[in-house]
């Protein structure tokens, strides 16, 4: 059927103007290949939106291998709101709090909850389980100082986009049945099978994407660790009947779209209650793409209608866009 007409010129533009590919990337180093990709991925965010929200304050959390910074989203008004502890994308290695701000502000605005956004420990530097281990005490301390940060212990949630969807889903499998297991868990376009790099799908349009190498992407973040581990693949956990309500979001151009969907039908099939947003028409990524086209636009209104859904908060409650945002 092929994207519709406003979304299409939006990528094409996108596409366009594109960085170029570093030169002769074999002879860079690895690390070097991560500088640039993190400069290349952090340019690309900067050119988004920043939509304004009420109260946006930097935090910082207490992580097994030392303070992590993070980032506080919170919706207008003096009550207690639920929140969203997030998780951002990036193939794991890219990606931080700053560049991924307009996406955080996105959530809120779209949702009404409140978001706190995380810099976990991102591999070369620290493999698997590193981000892992800081999503999880991430969630602790919010919930331990939910009080005092203006959130609601009780509704918490972790949520995550693409390699952020796997970091989060491993999370709440972690969290499974503790005292700190979550409200709730938002799975954007989200890696749950690690064993494999799934092929592309053909692109309606004709479009040609800028090549990546996901098998050295993933190769790196385990950095040998086994990738059939549930806590590597979600897709593959052995139990899931006790995990949190879900939000799946997939996209219909995207080559993880066939794990959400299994792992949409895992969860229903063991009685979690699952929302599943189909992205129809999309493609990876554009959960930062709103401001820019009609498609992505109502594709993370209906992510943020239903996270607001299963949290408690009604169309009418939201506050996401209130006055005096910062920056």
């Amino acid at each position: 059927m092929g994207r519709d007409p406003d979304y299409l010129q939006f990528l094409r533009r996108r596409l366009a103007t594109a960085g170029p590919a570093p030169a002769r990337p074999g002879r860079l180093s690895p690390r070097q290949r991560v500088a640039w990709a993190r400069r290349e991925h952090a340019a690309a965010l900067a050119a988004v939106p920043r939509p304004p929200v009420a109260q946006v304050r930097d935090v910082v959390i207490d992580g097994p291998g030392g303070r992590l910074p993070a980032r506080l989203y919170r919706p207008g008004g003096a009550d207690p709101v639920p929140g969203l502890v997030y998780f951002h994308g990036g193939g794991w290695m890219l990606g931080d709090v700053e560049s991924y701000d307009p996406v955080a502000r996105a959530l809120v605005v779209a949702s009404g909850v409140a978001v706190v956004s995380v810099d976990y420990r991102r591999p070369p530097e620290d493999p698997f389980p590193a981000a892992v281990d800081d999503a999880v005490a991430a969630v602790g301390w919010t919930v331990r100082n939910a009080r005092r940060l203006g959130l609601d212990a009780a509704r918490l949630g972790v949520a995550g986009d693409s390699a952020g969807g796997q970091i989060a889903a491993a999370a709440a499998l972690r969290l499974c049945g503790t005292g700190m297991a979550s409200a709730v868990q938002v799975l954007v376009y989200p890696a749950l099978d690690l064993r494999a790099v799934p092929p592309a799908p053909p692109d309606p349009d004709g479009l040609v994407f800028p090549p990546t190498d996901l098998r050295w992407v993933v190769e790196t973040y385990l950095d040998g660790a086994d990738p059939a581990h549930p806590e590597v693949s979600p897709l593959l956990a052995p139990e899931v009947s006790g995990l949190p309500p879900a939000v799946v979001a997939t996209a219909e151009y995207d080559r993880l779209r066939p794990q959400g969907l299994a792992y949409a039908a895992r969860l229903r099939a063991a009685g979690v209650p699952v929302t599943l947003i189909p992205g129809a028409g999309l493609d990876h990524g554009y959960l930062g793409w709103g401001s820019f086209a009609r498609r992505p636009a109502a594709a993370v209104a209906r992510i943020g209608a239903a996270v607001g859904a299963v949290l408690g908060v009604s169309p009418g409650g939201r506050r996401g866009s209130g006055g005096g945002g910062r920056r």
